[in-house]
C-alpha cells in the first residue's frame, strides 16, 4: 500500500500544476492515474467511481461495493452510493463539499468512460472540459528511483519468459503453443497481467502487430516474438527475434541493420536530447540501408503503469528528455509477404549513458 506522504506528495504536486494550467476540477476514474495518485484504483465496470481533485481538496466518489476495499487499501474514505439509490447524489455531494459548480475548466481523465462524464458534465455544469493527459503526463514521466527499480524487476521477469517461448520454439509447434508457454511462464512467476504474447512466424513477422494464431512453426521460419506483462503495478515489454534453421544472408543483413539501430537508439537516449533525436538517430540506420520504406512505426512508447504512455519517441515529438523516463526503443523492418524483425529494448534515462532495464542478449536466436 502506498503510504500517506507519497498519496498526499502525489495529490499536492497534481493542485500545483491544476494552479499552474488554470484548472479548476480534475476528475479521475479507475484508470493508472487512480493506482498512481492513490495507490489503488478499484474494478472498473458501469458504475460511477471517481477521485475529484480541486486546487485545495480532494473527494472520491465510490459505489458501496468497492467502498470498503478502497479504504483498506488506499486509506481513503469515500462518499458512498448504492445500487439502488444511483450516483448522482453522492456526485452531487462531493460537488458540494469540494463547492464546485461551473468550473471554467474540468480536465477529465483519458480513460474515463463516457456514460461518467456526461453524468459528471451534467453535475457540475464546466464551461470547458479538456483531456487531464497532460496534466498526469506532468507526474508521471519521470520516474522516481523506486518506480525505476519496479520496471527493472520486471524487465527481468520478461527475460526469463522469453527465454522460456524460445525454448517451445521448434518445428510443428504452433504460435498459439509459443504464446501459452510464456503466457504460462509469467503467471507461474507472479505476473498480475499479461498484456501481449506476440508471436508471429515466417510471412505473419511482417505483420508489427500479429497475434499469435494456429500457424505451425517451420523450419526456415523467422520468428517475432514481442511480450508485455505487469509485475507489482509495472509493466515489462520486449522484442527479440527466432530463426528455425540457416538464416539467409539477407535475414543476416536485414538483423544486423536493425540491431545497430536499436545501439544507435539507445545511445541517443540522453538527458537535454529530444525524443525525435532518438527516433532519427534509429531511423537514419535504416534508412542509410535502403530499408527506410520498410520501418513503418515510431521508434518507441514511454513504458510505466500502462504499456504505452508519454513520451513518445517520435519524428513528431521535440520533447527534451530527462532523468527518470523510460521508454522503448524498437526499430524494425518489415518485408510484406516474406519476414520482418525488431528488436525492443527498454531504457531509462540518467544523468550519463541511459540505465538498459532488459538484460537479454539481442542477437538473432538461430536453432537448428
Amino acid at each position: 500500500m502506498m503510504n500517506t506522504d507519497e498519496r498526499t506528495a502525489r495529490l499536492e504536486t497534481l493542485q500545483d500544476h491544476m494552479e499552474e494550467s488554470d484548472v479548476d476540477l480534475t476528475a479521475v476514474a479507475p484508470t493508472s492515474n487512480m493506482r498512481y495518485l492513490l495507490g489503488f484504483s478499484p474494478l472498473a465496470d458501469e458504475r460511477l467511481c471517481l477521485l475529484l481533485v480541486t486546487q485545495e481538496a480532494t473527494r472520491v466518489v465510490v459505489p458501496e461495493l468497492n467502498a470498503d476495499q478502497l479504504e483498506a487499501r488506499a486509506g481513503v474514505k469515500g462518499i458512498r452510493w448504492s445500487d439502488d439509490a444511483g450516483a448522482e447524489g453522492a456526485l452531487a455531494r462531493a460537488l458540494g463539499e469540494l463547492g464546485v459548480h461551473r468550473p471554467a475548466v474540468l480536465a477529465a481523465d483519458a480513460a474515463m468512460r463516457a456514460d461518467a462524464l456526461l453524468l459528471l458534465q451534467e453535475a457540475a455544469q464546466p464551461q470547458r472540459s479538456i483531456n487531464a493527459a497532460d496534466l498526469m503526463a506532468a507526474l508521471r514521466t519521470c520516474k522516481s528511483d523506486s518506480e525505476i527499480e519496479a520496471l527493472a524487476r520486471a524487465a527481468a521477469q520478461a527475460d526469463r519468459a522469453m527465454l522460456a517461448g524460445v525454448e517451445t520454439c521448434q518445428p510443428g509447434v504452433s504460435e498459439r503453443q509459443v504464446a501459452q508457454t510464456i503466457a504460462r511462464y509469467f503467471r507461474e512467476d507472479g505476473a498480475e497481467e499479461v498484456h501481449a504474447t506476440l508471436v508471429a512466424s515466417g510471412p505473419h513477422s511482417a505483420f508489427p502487430h500479429h497475434e499469435a494464431g494456429g500457424r505451425e512453426l517451420q523450419l526456415g521460419d523467422t520468428i517475432v516474438i514481442d511480450i508485455v506483462a505487469t509485475l507489482d503495478g509495472y509493466n515489462s515489454d520486449i522484442t527479440r527475434m527466432v530463426h528455425l534453421g540457416e538464416p539467409s544472408e539477407e535475414l543476416r543483413e536485414v538483423h544486423a541493420t536493425v540491431l545497430e539501430a536499436n545501439r544507435r537508439g539507445r545511445e541517443a537516449a540522453r538527458a537535454g536530447t529530444r525524443a525525435c533525436d532518438v527516433d532519427r538517430a534509429a531511423r537514419s540506420v535504416i534508412e542509410e540501408a535502403g530499408y527506410g520504406p520498410y520501418f513503418v512505426h515510431r521508434t518507441g512508447h514511454g513504458l510505466g503503469m500502462d504499456v504505452h504512455e508519454p513520451p513518445w519517441i517520435s519524428a513528431a515529438n521535440e520533447q527534451t528528455l530527462e532523468p527518470g523516463m523510460v521508454f522503448s526503443v524498437e526499430p524494425g523492418i518489415y518485408l510484406p509477404g516474406r519476414f520482418g524483425v525488431r528488436i525492443e529494448d527498454i531504457v531509462a534515462v540518467t544523468d550519463g549513458p541511459c540505465r538498459c532495464l532488459t538484460g537479454l542478449d539481442r542477437d538473432l536466436i538461430i536453432k537448428s
